[in-house]
């Protein structure tokens, strides 16, 4: 999935903490069992996108009054289509879809009509690849069935840009001789390419591991890479402080392509995960978690550092989590264990993941993680062994960096979310407003009080839950957290199925999300938040 995909809707909510919450209704309408949905919103209408096997299904719901208005299914897909990305653009909306035809990988894209809730005639093929691409393979049991997320998407920051990256098939598997070559091409917002090239990269798939893609506003690609410096893959070497690679950003220039190199200098720091936007400023931002080398998913604190236009670095800076909000919700042997580690300077956020990186107005820089992961668990009886996994969503992490490059605010949200069969209706929705930051989430009801000493109550997924609303103030960081409703009693009625990203931001003070009522019937549920 590409960062685009976690989408940030504008809401502004005042004073959350005092405010008081109205909850509707709609009228149910017929469910649709589809593999996947996505949720789209404007002009006080819902576009709901609904993929059924081969069918896809387009939605319209008024977000005002809830109410279902109609709905299209499309089965004129080609046979063997696989869908790429569904994506807003500039005010347009995107249904792409790739196909391996007559010997070639080909891109398709359908238009969305919004307005009519149809499509705009048949796929246009927009990118025709001679050579076989790689992809993530789909399966059915033992068997590999097809080759899917072929493509991948990236926005400049004022979307203007788009670029349409994949990776050609090595045409030889040792990985230490073998150069990859990207596909680039570049569309504006009338999905017009601008410029298009195979790029080969300058050291073999062995030696550099790509981190993340972007684009600018003028249509230059961006990669952030990492780069060993021998012919191993190790990420530290034994008795040694310092990272056995550095990091590149690469350029490939429009229209031709022409790759220059810019090389990071992180020393000790061992980079966990990065992304690379373009500010209001022009200048491209990289922003992300770094670690001490020991467990790659942890993060020790933030890493930030600035390319200009000409491809210098600078305002390279680091933020360290403290051990203070690594022991806040803690148990006493979580801080324990902490405090231990800090005192050899190794206490870091286990299992952070980077969720967002958002540039504001002013060059001031939001970043946003949860602790996401997954446990193996094994029985035994009887001399026969069982093993099951449990998913877990726990705290979150919001950080703000100042224009200046100072540290503003660092804060933990905590949560604790579990569940048995995949990640389901965990995790949290992102929103943001001109003076506050939301995270909307699924929690337990004994949380709604928990002081800084206490680890919060687990949340079962699926066991119903109340949606609680963290609000962060943009400008001090102060939490504030309200409870907006209980799932298993919404106006006297109990609903299912909710998951963050059903989650839309219809109207000023105004939420709405699809839930799943039983008897084969779906509603939208409306909350307006007043003063």
């Amino acid at each position: 999935m590409t960062r685009f995909l976690c989408l940030i809707f504008v809401l502004a909510i005042n004073a959350v903490a005092v405010a008081q919450t109205k909850v509707t209704v709609g009228k149910p309408y017929a469910v649709i069992d589809a593999d996947s949905k996505l949720y789209f919103t404007a002009n006080g209408e819902i576009l709901t996108v609904k993929i059924q096997r081969k069918a896809v299904f387009l939605q319209k719901m008024n977000a005002k009054d809830l109410s279902f208005i109609k709905i299209k299914m499309y089965d004129d897909f080609p046979k063997d289509f696989q869908v790429e990305q569904i994506t807003e653009f500039k005010n347009r909306y995107y249904f792409f879809y790739s196909l391996w035809q007559d010997e070639q990988e080909q891109l398709f894209c359908r238009e969305i009509d919004f307005a009519a809730g149809s499509f705009k005639g048949t796929g246009k093929k927009v990118i025709t690849v001679n050579e076989k691409i790689t992809g993530t393979m789909v399966r059915a049991g033992m068997w590999s069935i097809a080759t899917s997320d072929k493509f991948d998407f990236f926005f400049s920051h004022d979307s203007s840009s788009l670029v349409v990256q994949y990776r050609l098939k090595p045409e030889k598997r040792n990985d230490s001789k073998n150069y990859d070559v990207i596909g680039m091409h570049v569309f504006d917002k009338d999905l017009k390419e601008k410029w298009a090239n195979k790029v080969k990269m300058p050291y073999t798939e062995k030696k550099m591991d790509n981190l993340n893609y972007s684009v600018d506003s003028k249509g230059n690609v961006y990669i952030v890479t990492r780069v060993f410096n021998d012919n191993t893959t190790d990420l530290k070497k034994r008795g040694e402080e310092d990272a056995n690679y550095h990091l590149e950003i690469l350029k490939a220039a429009a229209p031709a392509g022409t790759i220059t190199s810019t090389k990071i200098d992180i020393a000790d720091k061992f980079v966990q995960k990065v992304w690379l936007y373009e500010s209001a400023q022009g200048a491209m931002i990289c922003a992300g978690f770094y670690n001490k080398g020991r467990e790659i998913n942890n993060a020790d604190g933030i890493i930030l550092f600035k390319l200009s236009q000409e491809g210098k670095v600078f305002d390279t800076n680091t933020y360290e989590i403290p051990v203070e909000i690594l022991n806040q919700y803690a148990s006493g042997k979580e801080k324990r264990k902490n405090e231990r580690k800090d005192d050899d300077d190794r206490a870091e956020f286990e299992n952070l993941t980077l969720d967002h990186v958002v540039i504001e107005d002013d060059g001031s820089i939001i970043l946003t993680g949860e602790q996401s992961f997954i446990r193996t668990h094994t029985s035994y009886l009887n001399g026969r062994s069982n093993t099951y996994y449990t998913y877990h969503c726990n705290d979150m992490l919001v950080a703000k960096i100042g224009a200046t490059g100072k540290l503003a605010w660092m804060k933990k949200l905590p949560k604790r979310q579990e569940g048995a069969s995949g990640f389901g209706g965990m995790s949290y929705r992102y929103f943001i407003s001109k003076d506050y930051h939301f995270f909307m989430f699924l929690d337990n009801e004994k949380n709604k009080e928990l002081p800084l000493t206490e680890v919060p109550a687990r949340h079962v997924d699926g066991a119903g839950g109340f949606l609680t609303a963290y609000q962060v103030d943009d400008k001090s960081g102060e939490v504030t957290k309200v409870s907006l409703l209980d799932t298993r009693d919404v106006n006297g009625m109990e609903v299912f199925q909710f998951a963050p990203y059903r989650m839309m931001a219809t109207d000023v003070n105004t939420l709405v999300f699809e839930a799943y009522k039983k008897k084969k019937e779906d509603i939208l549920v409306k909350i307006v938040v007043t003063n």
